[in-house]
């Protein structure tokens, strides 16, 4: 599991845009700079976030983007997704060929840790994060 920026600033992005709480599109350049995200990457964001159905791009003078779902269910877990964010603890890719063929003897927890984070990650949604009344830490009660 390799986590990068892609995903830290794709949900500070969707969680900005989520936040203005306006129907209307809203420019990439006004997140970029209330995120502090560079506008060339937050582009390639935005252009991985619309194949994947969370965005629409509006085009003309007053064109941006905005939702094309409901943000209350784009869960963490999809945008990472969205922004192929590699979610896989194990070496295999979870086939359980991780060393000449044959599962290592670590498989499982890393395979447990996979269930574990994607779970975790598909419960909390954008609103979630734009609520400040949320609590999103993880509940160690339900781990054990």
């Amino acid at each position: 599991m390799k986590l990068t920026t892609k995903s830290k600033y794709a949900v500070n992005a969707l969680t900005d845009l989520a936040s203005i709480g306006k129907d209307f599109p809203v420019r990439l350049k006004e997140i970029s700079s209330r995120q502090n995200i560079e506008l060339n990457y937050l582009e390639q964001l935005f252009r991985k976030l619309r194949i994947a159905g969370i965005v629409k791009s509006v085009r003309g003078r007053h064109g941006g983007y905005k939702f094309a779902i409901t943000p209350a269910s784009v869960s963490i877990k999809d945008i990472m997704e969205a922004v192929e964010e590699d979610l896989d603890a194990t070496h295999c890719s979870g086939k359980r060929t991780c060393i000449a063929g044959k599962r290592c003897s670590s498989h499982e927890l890393w395979h447990d840790l996979n269930e574990v984070v994607q779970d975790y990650l598909s419960r909390i949604y954008i609103f979630d994060l734009v609520d400040s009344s949320i609590n999103t830490n993880i509940d160690t009660k339900e781990i054990n």
